[in-house]
């Protein structure tokens, strides 16, 4: 039993990876094509060299693997056991012995260990790979600016500064609330409140206007307390720089949303978005837990309808899953659900779906 268990582990193990690989190796064909087809006229105008077409290429692809990977997951299970399955050796495995459970169980590892890959490389590569993707697309080959207004812009910049932007038209180079922070040791020496800012293209640097500044001592007392009409902004990004920074917010890691987290509540802010973006790095990667919980039951109906059947179910469960997911997200970030809440909402409850299918076709 051990040695016909042994050799099933590994043949599936074996199974699945090809698949997966095979269809990760053809989503990011699929993607770089898609993706150069929608920049070649710009490429073609400013001559792009191959040299920045390749990295930028290059950088993106973690960004690409980690986001399809639970798809390319599920279709691999489901082609898998389904194949095993429509051959009616599924029928010979369980009449010999062998549970449903246990036939899965290589899958779950599989899964499990994606999981942990994906939380690793999102941490640890997507950040700085992403914004060297937006560097390159800034200067390089697609600079055309898509969106002129860009919100929510947090970042933490030299001298212990923390920024808050609520809008930055880059267009016209006006910032609509400014915060400024300077902290020493965890607490708030320096504080800068603007309605807005302005970009003055001759001198590069931004102004503030109607604002106020303070300046506390290590026991939160005000020592001074001041209002403004006009005054020099302590930054000289450019609203393009500004605009790059605010997509790689999207990007940050845990540690670093952790970390403006406390900045913004730190300062009286609601960083309720930014909260659910926190969790979400934690609830993400078990996407490719939760498919497999998915794909085994859809792959047991192939014995019945055949594998378009179950392709076609799997597909309509990951469209659901993904949408539910980021349904939950929106009512998360519109305070409808608390942070934690909304983003395992879709997780538990495609895991309870599937779970309750698995147990009704285990026989």
């Amino acid at each position: 039993m051990n040695g016909r268990v042994s050799i099933l582990t590994r043949y599936i193990c074996w199974r699945v990876l090809v698949y997966f690989l095979a269809f990760m190796g053809i989503m990011v064909v699929f993607f770089v094509f898609v993706d150069f087809m929608e920049h070649i006229e710009r490429v073609t105008r400013d001559h792009a060299s191959l040299r920045p077409l390749a990295l930028y290429y290059a950088c993106l692809l973690p960004k690409v693997a980690v986001e399809v990977s639970w798809v390319g997951l599920l279709v691999s299970v489901l082609f898998v056991l389904g194949s095993l399955a429509k051959n009616n050796e599924f029928t010979a495995l369980l009449a010999g012995g062998i549970s449903i459970y246990r036939v899965g169980m290589p899958v779950l590892i599989i899964g499990a260990f994606l999981a942990l890959s994906v939380f690793c490389v999102r941490e640890f590569v997507v950040p700085e790979a992403m914004l060297r993707v937006y560097e390159i697309k800034e200067s390089d080959f697609a600079s055309e600016v898509s969106q002129n207004e860009v919100f929510d812009i947090a970042g933490i910049g030299r001298r212990n500064r923390f920024y808050y932007f609520d809008v930055v038209d880059v267009k016209r180079g006006v910032l609509t609330g400014v915060h400024i922070h300077t902290t020493k040791g965890g607490l708030i020496t320096e504080r800068i409140d603007a309605e807005k800012g302005l970009w003055e293209k001759d001198e590069r640097r931004w102004y503030l206007k109607n604002g106020s500044a303070k300046k506390f001592d290590s026991r939160g007392i005000v020592l001074e307390d001041m209002t403004f009409a006009s005054m020099k902004a302590p930054f000289r990004e450019s609203p393009e720089t500004l605009k790059v920074y605010s997509a790689g917010m999207n990007e940050l890691s845990f540690r670093q949303l952790r970390r403006q987290i406390r900045n913004l509540e730190g300062s009286g802010y609601d960083a309720r978005r930014l909260k659910v973006d926190y969790y979400a790095k934690f609830s993400l990667p078990a996407a490719n837990l939760i498919v497999v919980f998915l794909a085994l039951p859809f792959a047991l109906e192939c014995r019945r309808g055949g594998l378009l059947i179950g392709f076609a179910l799997s597909l309509m469960a990951a469209l659901l899953y993904y949408g539910a997911f980021q349904m939950s997200l929106a009512l998360g970030k519109g305070g409808f659900f608390p942070a934690p809440v909304s983003v395992w909402l879709a997780n538990f409850l495609f895991l309870g779906v599937g779970t309750g299918l698995t147990m009704r076709a285990r026989t």
